[in-house]
């Protein structure tokens, strides 16, 4: 990559910024944010005097992110997002646990919003991702791998995601149940008599996907389907009568590595 430099002027604290051989997107920012957002260790219970207030922090990192984008020749448009998205997520955070987001993570981040339109659920999870690797007490959660795997799934399986998400936190699971038919002379079971079906299809763009994303999610480690119970026996005339098929009990419910994903890219 070329070298940048930009050329003497000040910023809200009157350095100059230096954008040195090699450093790319992620690099620059995640420093210049580290150069404005107070760390919580360099603070005692009491506010220094001289501390930034949240307001002038914002402020002030608007200003700084102008200068850093400028020399990548991004669009208007593009560096506008980037400065809303940056100053949207830092927000979540209280001030006393602000730090600099991990360039392993914000540039992968900002690399995957330039194809999302604003918005969407991936939206909404990346910009989520974000806020836990600027936040001390979230940023454990906010693994490198987390980028590439929200790029993955689309805003259907995201919408899946946040409602096991959300009965994870109830306690609860998104429930399954069906019957199968018995066929004694080939001993097999054949058929699938859906008798609940919670799974959310209320929102979904493509709803006749589900049995794909279910896969999909389970192919990335994310969601699976455990049996909540015992299969039950069905028989003709009750028990003691020959078997004509079975009830199934199944539970949709985030791996432990979802339950991972979703503290770092769900609302808290």
């Amino acid at each position: 990559m070329a070298d940048f430099l930009l050329l003497s002027e000040a910023t809200p604290n009157h350095q100059e910024i230096k954008m040195a051989e090699g450093t790319d997107l992620a690099v620059a920012i995640a420093t210049e944010v580290a150069k404005q957002i107070p760390v919580k260790d360099a603070y005692d219970d009491a506010v220094k005097p001289g501390a930034k207030q949240i307001g002038s922090v914002i402020e002030d990192l608007t200003k700084t992110l102008h200068l850093v984008l400028a020399p990548f020749q991004l669009t208007a448009a593009l560096q506008d997002r980037f400065r809303q998205y940056i100053d949207t997520s830092i927000r979540r955070v209280p001030e006393a646990n602000r730090i600099a987001p991990p360039p392993q993570i914000l540039g992968p981040v900002l690399e995957g919003i330039r194809y999302e339109p604003e918005g969407t659920p991936i939206d909404e999870m990346f910009s989520q991702l974000l806020t836990s690797s600027m936040d001390s007490e979230r940023v454990h959660n906010a693994h490198p791998a987390f980028p590439l795997l929200i790029k993955q799934i689309s805003s259907d399986e995201a919408l899946l995601l946040q409602a096991m998400w959300s009965r994870f936190k109830e306690g609860s699971a998104i429930r399954q149940q069906y019957t199968s038919d018995y066929d004694a002379a080939k001993n097999i079971f054949t058929g699938h008599h859906v008798e609940v079906d919670e799974i959310p299809r209320d929102g979904l763009t493509f709803p006749d996907n589900i049995e794909f994303y279910g896969q999909h999610l389970y192919a990335l480690g994310l969601s699976a389907f455990y049996d909540s119970a015992k299969q039950e026996p069905l028989y003709a005339n009750g028990r003691g009568e020959p078997q004509t098929g079975t009830r199934i009990f199944k539970e949709l419910r985030l791996t432990d590595f979802g339950i991972k994903f979703m503290s770092a890219v769900a609302p808290q």
